[in-house]
This record gives structure tokens, sequence and C-alpha cells, in this order.
């Protein structure tokens, strides 16, 4: 399957994060992404734990903030939830903001970060989806760079656990990853 644009410009993101982390001398973990670091780095994009994160009776994994560059995620979700959340925010900054910065407010309840293949069409509910699938995909290719991904599969023999142990993702995320490199998971 080829690479949508959200997953290659995930990969243009990790690609400048090696270079950026080169630079300061610091060593890269291509099996571990540190998102906020990256999120702070690249783009100035800070990182806030919150205590149940929602706006009226509606519960939020995260948002972002682009304007002001913050990220806000619930705190009591599990560390791969939260880190999945940030890197789908990150996601949004760079897919949906930096193209057309404008309305830079992205609210992202648990079923949005649940939506899978891409949706097409028109208005303002399918463009939202559409824009949750690509931050999804996005977040998927950064925190579970491909060849990674591949190497690692290979080692494990597809093990959906200790994959998903080794890059500090959810089952359900490296599940999906795997399917979406076409590996078949164990």
């Amino acid at each position: 399957m080829s690479q949508s644009r959200a997953e290659q410009e995930a990969g243009r993101v990790l690609q400048q994060a090696r270079t950026e982390y080169s630079a300061l001398g610091e060593p890269w973990d291509n099996y571990r992404v540190d998102v906020d670091l990256v999120g702070s780095l690249l783009f100035g994009l800070g990182v806030q734990l919150v205590p149940d994160l929602r706006a009226g009776a509606r519960e939020y994994a995260g948002f972002l903030d682009a304007e002001s560059r913050l990220i806000a995620v619930e705190e009591h979700h599990h560390e791969h939830r939260r880190r999945f959340s940030v890197a789908h925010e990150i996601g949004h900054f760079v897919l949906h903001y930096l193209p057309e910065p404008g309305e830079g407010l992205f609210r992202c309840t648990q079923g949005d970060m649940e939506v899978g293949a891409a949706v097409s069409g028109e208005g303002a509910r399918l463009v939202h989806l559409r824009q949750e699938s690509e931050a999804n995909l996005f977040a998927g290719a950064l925190l579970m760079p491909e060849s990674a991904v591949r190497a690692m599969a290979t080692a494990t023999r597809g093990r959906v656990d200790r994959l998903a142990t080794h890059f500090g993702v959810s089952p359900q995320a490296m599940s999906i990853r795997l399917v979406r490199l076409g590996i078949k998971p164990h």
C-alpha cells in the first residue's frame, strides 16, 4: 500500500527530528519516539496533562490550540493513549494548521481518534472525519516508523504484544499499523 500524505509528512517530521537531535548531540531512538520533545523542538508545542479534560458533558482525549502552541491531553489515560494523543495533535498541527493558519482549535474525542480509513465527501462532519483519519495516520507513522516496524516485526515474528511494548503504543494501534504496512499481525 502506498504511503498517504499524512504518513509522508510524519516521515519528514521524523527526519527533521533526527537532524535536530544530532545537532544537539543527542542520541535518536527510532523505536520510542519522544513525541513531547519532537513537538517542542520542531514546532514550539507545549504539552499539558489535564485531569478530566472536557467541555460541558463532552470528554476529550486531547486538543490542540495551534495559535497558542498548546496540546492538552487527558491525564488519566494510559501512557500509550497519551502518546498517541500527542502525536495525533502534532498531526493536526502539521497537516491542517501549518498549511492554512486560521481556526487553530482542534478538539478530539476518544471516538475521533478511533476513526479508521479516510473519509471523502463534503460537509463539516465529513471534513472533520477526514482530518481525524489523517491525524491518526500521521500519529501511527510518527510513533511506529515503517523501517523500524518492519525490522522489529521480523525479529518478533509479528507478535503484536511485543511490538506494542517495544514502541510504547497500544496493541490496537500496533495492529492497525501492521495491517497498514501489509504485515500480518500475530
